[in-house]
């Protein structure tokens, strides 16, 4: 199989499947294009790639067998779609597996499974043992008991997450367009199709949140947000078209996707969870020799170079770390909890032990628990 420019052979995939491609409103399953992504799945199977789904759709496949020709605001109504359409989306997947010998595992999660870090580790390992054991996993949203505040809200950032748990290569969102356009394909037959994108700009991102436009109507901001996160952790990430299209043609086929690069080598689990997953609880506010110390020396965080803080956190937290203008520059853990910093921040590492009669570390993040943004 020759992939498409800038794409090299990969072990793992991640791929995310909109409700566009599965259950279009008001419609019964396309089961033409599950069966067809399905054989994609296949395909690369054969040829050694592991393969995660992660697959919208439930709420929409409940609706159509409660008989909704809109999508309920009530919530316990939508969960209760999701319940039932969870139950249909899957048997229909294993169905179509099943006919290759191949078995399949549902994967529901919330973000308090990837916020917390032993949660997330469990979660980690039953997709490698997933993997291993040549199955395919199936990751959803867990709508049926998901509230407002836990929820992901797109299943574009869900699987951004799921691809730097799997330690993924390549993550693939399929989308009802071939990608990026520069312009409206819809309404504009020559908007330009833009298959590279060496970096997620300002200029792009207006292009996808443009009023009216048949990407922004899809969804496309919340596409290219996810692909930020994988690319900043070192991945290659594909908008594609899953609907005349599929898997095999977005990595393949230059017209059909959207390919955007990784902005650094590829970070390490523990470090992707401390940038991207882990749920920061306040932020530190440094002075400009500090910020210097970390972007330009690699230096960790000293007391004295904090100015203020902001979030109640103990020891261990995630927190965020700001610069003098105020960008968030870094994301680590802290040695000291907030009302600690507070009584030690501004002054030398010797005075630590006089400001709160002890000192368990020099530093307040060392570097090896840092990561930049």
């Amino acid at each position: 199989m020759r992939l498409r420019t800038n794409l090299s052979p990969f072990s793992t995939l991640v791929v995310k499947i909109g409700s566009r491609i599965l259950a279009p409103e008001g419609a019964e399953l396309p089961l033409q294009r599950i069966r067809s992504l399905v054989d994609d799945v296949v395909a690369l199977k054969r040829q050694g790639v592991r393969v995660v789904l992660v697959s919208s759709g439930a709420i929409a496949h409940g609706m159509a067998v409660l008989g909704f020709a809109r999508r309920p605001f009530d919530i316990p109504l939508q969960q209760a779609c999701a319940s039932i359409g969870q139950f249909k989306l899957m048997r229909t997947y294993e169905s179509y597996f099943e006919a290759h010998d191949i078995h399949i595992g549902q994967v529901l999660l919330s973000w308090d499974d990837l916020h917390n870090k032993t949660r997330y580790l469990n979660l980690r390992n039953t997709l490698f043992t997933l993997l291993e054991c040549g199955a395919v996993p199936i990751v959803n949203e867990n709508d049926s008991v998901g509230i407002e505040e836990i929820k992901f809200g797109d299943n574009d950032t869900l699987g951004a997450q799921i691809a730097m748990v799997a330690q993924a290569e390549v993550y693939l969102i399929l989308t009802d367009v071939d990608g990026l356009f520069a312009g409206n394909p819809h309404t504009d037959s020559g908007a330009r199709h833009i298959a590279e994108a060496p970096k997620i700009t300002r200029e792009l991102k207006a292009l996808a949140s443009g009023t009216g436009s048949a990407v922004g109507t899809g969804g496309m901001i919340t596409k290219l947000k996810a692909a930020d996160i994988v690319t900043r952790a070192g991945m290659i990430a594909l908008i594609g078209n899953g609907i005349d299209g599929g898997i095999l043609s977005s990595i393949t086929r230059e017209n059909k996707s959207t390919i955007f690069l990784p902005q650094r080598r590829k970070m390490n689990a523990r470090d992707q969870w401390i940038a991207f997953t882990g749920k920061s609880k306040g932020t530190l506010h440094i002075d400009a020799g500090a910020c210097s110390a970390i972007l330009d020396k690699g230096k960790s965080l000293l007391p004295a170079g904090i100015c203020k803080i902001a979030g109640t956190f103990k020891t261990g937290d995630t927190v965020e770390i700001a610069g003098s203008q105020g960008a968030v520059i870094a994301r680590g853990l802290t040695n000291y909890s907030s009302g600690e910093i507070e009584l030690i921040r501004g002054y030398r590492t010797a005075d630590i032990e006089s400001k709160l009669g002890y000192k368990s570390f020099d530093e307040v993040i060392h570097r090896n628990n840092m990561v930049l943004l």
